[in-house]
């Protein structure tokens, strides 16, 4: 409610989203919202996704039982529109990708059911470029409308490895592959999955990271940025994980950011910073691509 109340209009879920009482309830959520909220269906825009990987009660992905096929695509589309209970979605997204399953089969699929009105527009996520320029390709050639979002994670922090198999992360030249193309880049993590808060979390603790979160996130690239963001966040009156946010959005370039808000004063600090627009100076700077703004 606080978040339509402040302006916001668009929810993102899936179907495996949100551990609940053991299994995932996000969609159920939503729809119980939808029941009592007053909101009209047609003054939000709902984003679901389909062809993730099986999750079980506990919350733990299991990356052998892939999902990616057409068949996915439709049943996962079906289960989700009635948990969520409504018509349509908004925006429909593959949440992985298989690359043995060719891109010309998802595409099919997925015009398939936008041109049946099942949702308006479709999208990919945690998809390599090769494969989005091939998707890209086959979509033009056929005269598909074509993926009009991709969401791999992108921001301030640079990953070594991927955090997850079969997830993404962009780098700039990616993120500027999405303008070239005129395709929107939803990034999830976009304030770096927490890394630049301050002071620094737990997870994020030389003596207390995992192995991989060692060896991906804890660079002395990665800190030299973490650094200057907190800098600059004091020199600006805000907080240094939305320093980071600022960091993508106010790129010359077709961004959203996907926050994933924990608590309320979680949403309230990044609303509030929404007007908050980094120089290309101050941008470099972060980046460690100069040493003043």
């Amino acid at each position: 409610d606080r978040y339509i109340e402040l302006g916001g209009n668009m929810i993102d879920t899936g179907r495996y989203y949100g551990k609940g009482s053991g299994i995932a309830k996000s969609e159920e959520i939503i729809a119980r919202w939808l029941q009592t909220s007053g909101v009209k269906r047609e003054d939000i825009m709902i984003s679901d996704k389909c062809c993730n990987c099986m999750i079980d009660r506990k919350g733990k992905i299991h990356e052998e039982f892939v999902r990616v096929s057409p068949v996915f695509i439709q049943e996962d589309l079906m289960y989700s529109l009635d948990r969520v209970g409504v018509d349509y979605f908004d925006l429909y997204m593959i949440h992985r990708d298989d690359p043995h399953v060719p891109v010309a089969d998802l595409m099919d699929k997925l015009e398939e059911l936008r041109i049946a009105g099942y949702f308006k527009a479709y999208g990919v996520s945690s998809w390599q470029p090769s494969r989005m320029a091939e998707a890209l390709e086959y979509c033009r050639r056929m005269n598909y409308r074509g993926p009009s979002v991709s969401s791999p994670s992108y921001s301030l922090l640079h990953t070594k490895y991927n955090r997850q198999p079969g997830t993404w992360y962009a780098d700039d030249a990616f993120a500027q592959w999405h303008k070239d193309n005129d395709v929107t880049l939803m990034s999830w993590a976009p304030q770096g999955a927490g890394f630049f808060v301050d002071p620094l979390l737990p997870i994020f603790q030389p003596d207390k990271a995992n192995m991989w979160t060692k060896e991906s996130f804890l660079t002395e690239e990665n800190f030299a940025r973490r650094e200057r963001a907190i800098l600059l966040a004091k020199e600006k009156g805000c907080s240094s994980v939305n320093i980071a946010l600022s960091y993508i959005l106010s790129q010359d370039l077709p961004l959203a950011a996907q926050i994933g808000a924990r608590n309320m004063w979680e949403l309230e600090d990044c609303v509030k910073n929404l007007d908050l627009k980094l120089t290309q100076a101050e941008i470099e700077y972060l980046r460690l691509e100069r040493d003043s703004y």
